[in-house]
């Protein structure tokens, strides 16, 4: 079925979809937009969350060590009579503690002991700036300190080799020695190793991830670097073990542990892409040691980004195809309406004016145009019943006058051409002979009489036009021979006595279809008509062509005062003359032209005029040939 693209149903429903569509597509792809903002957004500050959360387990580890300093101090302070017997409950506490992970070295250091100022300034280097306490960490390789001091306590739990990234914190106190009875200042050091804390990273991870997998991977994993490389880490292998001793990229080298700026980002963890966050571990002097790495993986991100994209645009796309389900059989409906209102003025227009229009009771603006609709036909249908009477009538009246007109014209033709015949033999002596002056007052009364003739043969041609009994024979003509020349001989005597010289450039053997009595009766009113508006001594030019277009083009030319173009359309109409200050422009019946006119559209053409205030006035005819 071919689809009419300038129907009212096409455009409207087509622009509604159009609508709909796009309207969907904005709210969808700004529905893409403001979530995937949302999850970022969120993303990043549930990372940033998580590496606090990483932050706060290391602080709770500072403060069990300084609890446990605290105890100690306390402790030293009430018995210092009995220096060795703390020293071995300590030892016995100490087990405890390194069960539970939360020690990992201890040393308390009599400063009088030191000898060596090289040992004396590594014991300084854990306390920044020799203040009473301080905590933090620090970069060393402890295995060289082990036996250097006086009471030293060490886990068995092995560590990598090389520098160790520590956790620690360091007291310092004032006692009496029992020995000399002397105020001796007493280090206390306490801490944590991270190289190979394995158990560390558990544990954060266990406490902001819960150890989750999806899709057999990590949800979270947590990381302790040394410098640049892995030294604790949930980042597994894929052989099973942990990512021990690899290298982070040089990007994240670059701007944490150079610039000591945080990194957050996508990262690729192995072979696992994850939302990541490095910040930079500093000892107690500010320096760069390592870093605190936590990562979530993205695919639980993506995936539930693209769950709620797919749930979001779903509700989306349902609700706007609900509403445009129902926006369309709204429309369908209103266009049902709409059609039936058109079926109705189809019938109303092809003839049956009983129809009317189906009303309902819906009370909208559609039920108002029915009614108004209805009440119009109502009206039109008055109107048509009063003018086919009125018309009926008028027929009628113009029968009778056609009748009248035709019958009178007849007779009167008959009795002029009786009275000029005998006006012909009156001047010719068959009554005798006739002085000079009764010669010049027969001329004027046939001249009369000629004129009324003519006037009776135009209203004989208008009564048989108007009845349609006007006789019409289409033949083959030739215009010179047939036509203009019997015009010519027929007018001669009033070109001779205007002295008007006439122009013919017909050719001879030009020929087409036409009625000869009727195409004469043209040429006669267009010649009568120039010869009567022409000047004295003027010329009349009649020419005829066949155009490119294969048409018959005839044109009757005379150089007297142009036609005023305002008078143009009115012309052609019946009982119109064009009237001049000329005693010949008041003569005529003002039916030539319309004769003329009528004429030639019964030969399928047309005929126009065409106005020059130099070269004068052109009436130019167009046949078909």
């Amino acid at each position: 079925m071919k689809i009419n693209r300038k129907s009212i149903k096409f455009r409207f429903i087509g622009n509604l979809i159009l609508v709909f569509v796009l309207l969907t597509l904005s709210i969808s792809i700004l529905q893409v937009i403001l979530i995937n903002n949302l999850v970022i957004k969120a993303s990043n500050e549930r990372i940033k969350l998580n590496i606090k959360s990483g932050w706060y387990y290391f602080e709770e580890k500072k403060r069990k060590l300084e609890i446990f300093i605290d105890y100690l101090q306390h402790y030293f302070l009430l018995r210092e009579d009995k220096i060795k017997e703390v020293l071995t409950d300590t030892k016995d506490l100490l087990s405890k503690y390194e069960e539970n992970h939360d020690i990992d070295y201890l040393w308390i250091i009599p400063m009088d002991t030191i000898k060596s100022k090289l040992f004396l300034q590594e014991v300084k280097s854990f306390m920044k700036d020799n203040t009473n306490n301080t905590s933090g960490f620090i970069k060393k390789d402890f295995r060289n300190l082990n036996a250097k001091f006086p009471f030293a306590f060490q886990s068995r739990r092995e560590i990598l080799e090389g520098e160790i990234i520590s956790v620690y914190v360091c007291r310092k106190m004032m006692y009496i020695n029992p020995h000399n009875n002397q105020n001796t200042e007493l280090i206390f050091i306490a801490g944590c190793w991270l190289d190979g804390a394995n158990h560390f990273v558990d544990e954060i991870q266990n406490l902001v991830f819960e150890d989750r997998f999806y899709k057999g991977k990590r949800v979270g994993t947590v990381t302790l670097f040394n410098g640049s490389k892995r030294i604790a880490t949930t980042v597994l292998l894929p052989d099973g073990q942990r990512a021990i001793g690899t290298q982070v990229s040089e990007s994240v080298k670059e701007q944490t542990l150079v610039k000591g700026i945080p990194w957050i980002g996508r990262a690729k963890v192995l072979d696992n892409w994850y939302l990541t966050c490095y910040e930079p571990i500093r000892d107690i002097h500010g320096n760069i040691i390592g870093m605190l790495y936590m990562g979530e993986l993205e695919a639980v991100t993506k995936d539930t980004r693209t769950f709620v994209l797919l749930i979001t645009v779903t509700i989306i796309l349902l609700m706007m195809t609900i509403a445009l389900i129902v926006r369309l059989k709204q429309t369908t409906r209103l266009l049902k309406r709409i059609y039936k209102l058109r079926k109705t003025a189809n019938e109303f227009a092809v003839g049956n004016y009983s129809i009317r229009a189906e009303t309902d009771l819906i009370g909208d603006e559609i039920s108002e145009l029915v009614k108004v609709f209805n009440s119009m036909l109502e009206t039109i249908e008055k109107d048509r019943e009063q003018l086919i009477k009125q018309q009926e009538l008028i027929e009628e009246t113009n029968g009778n006058y056609l009748d009248m007109l035709g019958f009178v014209t007849h007779e009167l033709r008959n009795s002029l051409g009786s009275a000029l015949f005998n006006i012909a033999s009156l001047k010719e002596g068959a009554f005798g002979e006739i002085s000079e002056e009764a010669r010049e007052g027969i001329d004027i009364v046939e001249d009369s009489l000629k004129y009324l003739k003519e006037i009776t043969n135009n209203y004989l041609q208008l009564s048989r036009l108007e009845q349609g009994d006007l006789y019409f024979e289409k033949r083959e003509i030739n215009l010179l021979n047939d036509v203009i020349e019997p015009v010519l001989n027929e007018v001669s005597k009033l070109l001779e006595a205007k002295k008007i010289r006439v122009e013919t450039n017909v050719p001879q053997e030009l020929t087409f279809p036409a009625d000869v009595n009727l195409m004469r009766v043209v040429y006669e009113n267009l010649l009568g008509n120039a010869i009567k508006y022409g000047k004295d001594g003027g010329n009349i030019k009649i020419t005829a062509k066949r155009t490119n277009e294969g048409k018959i083009q005839l044109t009757v030319w005379n150089d007297g005062p142009p036609i005023e173009p305002q008078l143009i359309s009115s012309l052609f109409h019946r009982f119109k003359r064009y009237d001049t200050k000329s005693k010949e422009g008041k003569k005529g019946a003002g039916l030539g032209l319309f004769i003329v006119r009528r004429i030639i559209e019964l030969h399928g053409g047309e005929i126009n005029i065409q106005l020059n205030s130099e070269t004068g006035t052109s009436f130019i005819i167009t046949l078909p040939s």
